[in-house]
């Protein structure tokens, strides 16, 4: 796993965006990873980070509630990471697909869809880093555009 001071130092002063994986973390308090999770959400609200998240994502973390019947949770979650300061969350527009398979950087065969879509999220906000422990993610990024906490 990253050390915390190192992920902290990667970070600092950049525009990262969030992989799904990566806010379920904290919203389900999985270890190992919840800590990090939880330092880099307090990193984005104070201002130190600037972050992006994909409505894909938003809709991928709403699915855990929903499924267990917790509606109202789904809820609550969807609002509160769409109005977290600092944190932009990116609609799906012909922008974003227009990106898919035209950065060469990204090895876009090994990818899923939804995991497209969230790159490309990011590669027109033109972010840092893109933190995610997602394995299509891992070998498909360059190495110095991903950031893993595992």
């Amino acid at each position: 796993m990253i050390p915390l001071a190192e992920f902290e130092k990667a970070i600092s002063g950049k525009t990262v965006l969030i992989d799904s994986n990566i806010i379920i973390y904290l919203t389900d308090s999985v270890l190992p990873y919840v800590a990090l999770s939880r330092r880099l959400f307090e990193m984005i609200e104070i201002g130190e980070v600037s972050a992006l998240i994909s409505i894909i994502s938003v809709g991928e973390v709403m699915q855990g509630p929903l499924k267990r019947g917790l509606d109202r949770p789904a809820r609550e979650v969807k609002d509160y990471l769409l109005n977290f300061p600092n944190l932009f969350c990116e609609p799906i527009t012909n922008r974003v697909l227009d990106i898919i398979g035209n950065d060469k950087r990204i090895q876009w065969s090994k990818l899923r869809t939804v995991d497209s879509l969230i790159i490309a999220s990011a590669l027109k906000n033109k972010v840092n880093k893109i933190i995610s422990n997602d394995n299509h993610f891992k070998q498909a990024l360059p190495k110095g555009l991903l950031i893993s906490f595992a």
